[in-house]
């Protein structure tokens, strides 16, 4: 009994060791990491996937955005091998008469110059950063007068003078341009989101490269306009 009596001792004590290191060891692990706040503020930076290739910028740009994007998107365009001016303006002219983009004759021109002016350019799109929640931009009121101006360039093609789906090509996609005066049930949300991100299965593009929140939101309140009219 005696015998039976040390041996448990024994390993009562040696027990005591053992949970006396692992709980040092423990309490040194704990004191290497970060506290819920230090966390949060290591993880207070976000990334986002980088916005698709967009027109850049110059004379030009703003007809190549109206015309080429209603059936393919800038980076297309920017993985074409170089081409004269002459071979441009045969690739436009194509364009406009065997697939019915409706570009009028005299912005063919300057669009092949531009065209040629991005021959031996290449955008490389980057992740968009942003460091804690006051650095968000807040949503701003848009301007319908504005987002007239903008919508005759951007979305009137498809969509129609009046926004009812009847532009130039809108009944002739597939399918059909939306008729923007029957969206008043629709949140500010989900068409914005639909500007931004475009609608996949459809002829509708994604503008984030194109306009600023700023312009979606004019457009937006031009488009409250017409389900108004």
């Amino acid at each position: 009994m005696r015998r039976n009596g040390n041996i448990i001792k024994r390993s009562v004590g040696w027990f005591s060791v053992f949970l006396c290191v692992g709980l040092f060891m423990l309490g040194v692990f704990m004191v290497g990491q970060p506290s819920g706040a230090q966390s949060m503020e290591a993880s207070d930076t976000l990334s986002v996937p980088a916005d698709p290739i967009s027109f850049q910028q110059g004379p030009g740009s703003a007809i190549a955005s109206s015309y080429c994007l209603i059936c393919h998107s800038a980076e297309y365009i920017y993985t074409q091998p170089p081409h004269s001016h002459e071979r441009w303006t045969e690739i436009i002219k194509k364009m406009k008469h065997t697939f019915g983009c409706p570009i009028p004759d005299e912005h063919i021109s300057p669009l092949a110059e531009y065209l040629v002016s991005q021959n031996t350019i290449q955008p490389i799109p980057e992740a968009k950063k942003f460091t804690g929640l006051a650095h968000i931009p807040t949503r701003e009121s848009g301007s319908p007068e504005k987002g007239k101006a903008i919508y005759n360039t951007y979305c009137l093609n498809c969509h129609g003078q009046t926004g009812k789906g009847d532009g130039p090509i809108g009944q002739a996609l597939i399918p059909p341009a939306a008729d923007l005066t029957a969206t008043g049930n629709k949140s500010d949300t989900i068409l914005l989101n639909t500007i931004r991100n475009g609608r996949p299965g459809t002829a509708m593009p994604s503008w984030k490269s194109d306009l600023s929140k700023q312009e979606m939101e004019d457009i937006l309140a031009y488009i409250r306009n017409l389900t108004k009219s």
